[in-house]
């Protein structure tokens, strides 16, 4: 362990020396530098192929007036340099963590006081302590990603930023310590939320020698999804399957389970395990056929480094391929699938700010 100080040194330099041989970097804190340009000129030299970030997004607070510019220039120079990202809301947030990981495999990790602000990592008297402690990483990366919170698409990241922005505008120097905007049905609009039951899978629709042909949709409200013979126990109410057609190998949508699963008595079929699900994303499923978004595609636009399955941290999907009719992601592997699902179907030329 080591202590950390902005007096002697800062916290921007020790995040920076927890970089060093990682290729992904977890953010926690409650509130950002308005820009993120300086920062990520300083990764140009490092490997960083991964950025978890989990913030606050409150409701009247006049924090949303900077969150704007934040979230944008986050999401804008991740893309500029080719590094996949996730963004996460946790209104209960108060602790500031920064860990640095290497292939899925936590390095170091920092708690502070440090906002990761600009006066919070280098001008500030803050304190904090680095760990090495693999052991004490690995919980306490599995106690982040316990809290409930809110993954969030680009869709809803680029409706948050044109609703701060056009609130700006109207009103450019709101003079109360109190402000009058909100963004919480922003976020509450999907059913996206990660807390520690619910899960992510990814699952076919259709058989190989019956596949899901292009003319074919699933429902844009309530669809019934079927498993093979041997019950689904893993599949729980509240859990998102991210569905596929077997055939196009194209993505067909993803749904939140609402009731099973259960066994449909008397069936001689090969999948007699049902569970109801509500459709997420509707849009994306009435023209499912029209998008390239296949099992292989949403594989090579993620980092290749990371782990998408959950249970055995594989970086492939090969299981669907021996007849799998399922296979558990991990949560940031979810949030990009759910991502492209999102990004396909939003309108284009309606936000100022596109990311």
């Amino acid at each position: 362990m080591k202590l950390l100080n902005n007096i002697y040194s800062n916290h921007y330099n020790e995040i920076k020396y927890i970089l060093l041989n990682a290729d992904e970097l977890q953010i926690v804190s409650p509130f950002l530098m308005e820009s993120f340009d300086d920062f990520f000129s300083q990764l140009k030299d490092l490997d960083i192929k991964h950025i978890s970030l989990t913030t606050t997004l409150k409701d009247n607070d006049p924090d949303l007036l900077k969150k704007s510019n934040s979230l944008y220039s986050f999401c804008m120079n991740c893309q500029k340099n080719s590094i996949g990202y996730c963004v996460s809301i946790d209104n209960k947030l108060h602790g500031k963590i920064y860990i640095s990981l290497n292939s899925g495999a936590p390095l170091k990790g920092i708690i502070t006081s440090a906002n990761f602000t600009n006066y919070g990592l280098e001008t500030n008297h803050e304190w904090g302590v680095l760990i090495d402690d693999n052991s004490q990483l690995l919980k306490l990366i599995s106690e982040i990603n316990s809290v409930e919170s809110k993954i969030l698409s680009n869709k809803e990241l680029e409706e948050i930023i044109k609703r701060i922005d056009a609130f700006l505008q109207a009103s450019p120097k709101p003079r109360e310590p109190k402000i009058s905007l909100s963004v919480s049905d922003i976020l509450n609009k999907q059913k996206n939320t990660v807390t520690s039951d619910k899960r992510y899978f990814i699952k076919p629709v259709g058989v190989s020698d019956n596949p899901f042909s292009e003319d074919r949709k699933l429902s844009p409200d309530i669809q019934e999804l079927h498993f093979s013979k041997r019950k689904p126990t893993a599949v729980r109410e509240g859990d998102i399957l991210i569905c596929y057609g077997v055939g196009t190998a194209k993505l067909l949508g993803y749904f939140e389970v609402i009731e099973g699963p259960y066994f449909l008595e008397g069936t001689s079929s090969r999948w007699p395990w049902e569970v109801k699900a509500k459709n997420l994303c509707p849009e994306y499923s009435e023209r499912w056929n029209t998008f390239n978004n296949t099992i292989s595609s949403i594989q090579s636009l993620y980092n290749a480094t990371l782990p998408i399955t959950k249970n055995n941290q594989g970086k492939t999907l090969g299981a669907l391929n021996f007849g799998a009719d399922k296979i558990q992601l991990t949560k940031e592997f979810a949030s990009h699938v759910i991502n492209i699902i999102e990004d396909s179907v939003r309108e284009t030329g309606s936000s100022p700010r596109q990311i």
